[in-house]
């Protein structure tokens, strides 16, 4: 006996209702989704007609995001084929919700503005050429963060069979303009210190006294050459004040989600960034104090928090760095607080080595230690002149 007609892919089955109480009714069917397998879907509500309407918003969801691309082709417009792509970057389960903000931000700032009125095929290689052009005017990081960004919607395009090529691949390849790493002194740290101990605290300033959390966190950084957002995200139980030397455990983020405020993510920006790091005693000196003041909480409690309850805002508290920056008479220095991260990496590269460096702050390769984070030591070891002095007048 021949079996029930498979259903097309991206279609539904007859919907069945039924009524689960006074004023709840459940209304169901079958689906069969984008990857071929049949999936029941169910919807309730407290009329029959209220959870069939319920469930028919449910299926034609299921099929527009089934359907995002079969539609294309190279003479549909490419703010669909964005659309699509971003469809398909949020399915991606390997990149962060942050990162994927980020990538959204980018496209529609960056690279829609340009293309939003170009079909997908008129996207060219001079195109894209001219455009690169105008953004490197601009800025460098600015041209780079296009060229990414257009470069994986058409790479997302090609990979669906819509265009036989990326034309990305083709433009010319842009140099980064040279850039070195600025390590801050230890003359800007201890004004930096200061700056931070005294900042709205003199007689007669308005609002509330600071807490001294910035100035803690500004020691704890220092200490671990992590991220503001790693460093924000210390719980209790991530810290070991009885090991020697004391660690900290960095498994974790604090970042702001669209729709979601700021929250601590449970992992940190990369895989590799999951490392435990031994602490110097003024930083672990600070923790004890942080632990001290939440002693009676949980183990999940974090060691910033705001007067909330949440986790510290990082936009909030680099606002408040740049005050701090303004009473140490640094403003004009251009410091952010990843300088503490920078300042660490280049002690220990001169100290230590590049590749201490590399695994203290995280890195999978020291090239963006080197390149991004160590500044280099350009001062010559005494050896080579003890060598040259052979030549001197005297030892001829």
């Amino acid at each position: 006996m021949a079996g029930r007609p498979r259903l097309p892919v991206g279609t539904f089955g007859a919907i069945q209702t039924t009524r689960l109480g006074p004023d709840r009714y459940r209304s169901w069917t079958r689906f069969r989704d984008w990857d071929g397998q049949n999936r029941q879907v169910t919807s309730t509500a407290s009329s029959r007609n209220g959870a069939i309407t319920a469930l028919k918003a449910d299926l034609a969801q299921r099929m527009h995001v089934g359907d995002t691309t079969a539609s294309l082709d190279a003479g549909s417009p490419f703010t669909v084929l964005a659309e699509a792509w971003l469809e398909d970057l949020m399915l991606d389960m390997d990149r962060a919700d942050s990162t994927k903000e980020i990538y959204e931000r980018e496209l529609r700032t960056l690279v829609l503005p340009t293309f939003e009125h170009f079909t997908v095929r008129e996207v060219t290689v001079s195109r894209i050429e001219r455009f690169l052009k105008v953004q490197r005017a601009k800025s460098y990081p600015r041209a780079k963060h296009s060229k990414t960004i257009l470069g994986m919607v058409l790479g997302f395009a090609v990979r669906r069979e819509i265009i036989p090529r990326n034309p990305v691949k083709e433009t010319t390849r842009m140099k980064k303009p040279p850039h070195t790493p600025k390590a801050l002194t230890m003359e800007q740290i201890s004004a930096i210190r200061i700056a931070a101990r005294d900042w709205r605290s003199a007689p007669g300033t308005l609002g509330p006294r600071p807490d001294g959390q910035v100035r803690d966190l500004i020691e704890v950084m220092l200490g671990t050459a992590t991220r503001i957002g790693e460093t924000l995200a210390l719980r209790k139980c991530d810290v070991d004040m009885a090991a020697d030397p004391p660690r900290v455990y960095i498994n974790g983020t604090v970042i702001v989600g669209t729709g979601k405020g700021v929250y601590r993510q449970e992992h940190p920006k990369t895989h590799e960034s999951n490392r435990v790091l031994a602490v110097p005693a003024f930083a672990a000196e600070v923790i004890r104090h942080r632990l001290a003041l939440i002693a009676g909480e949980d183990a999940e409690h974090l060691l910033f928090i705001s007067r909330n309850g949440t986790p510290l805002a990082p936009n909030n508290v680099r606002r408040n760095f740049r005050e701090i920056l303004k009473l140490a008479g640094l403003e004009e220095m251009e410091i952010t607080p990843h300088a503490f991260r920078r300042t660490g990496a280049t002690l220990l590269a001169n100290e230590l080595g590049i590749q201490a460096a590399a695994d203290m702050l995280g890195h999978t390769s020291t090239s963006t230690t080197k390149e991004h984070y160590a500044e280099p030591d350009r001062t010559v070891k005494s050896a080579p002149a003890e060598v040259l002095q052979r030549l001197g007048p005297d030892s001829l």
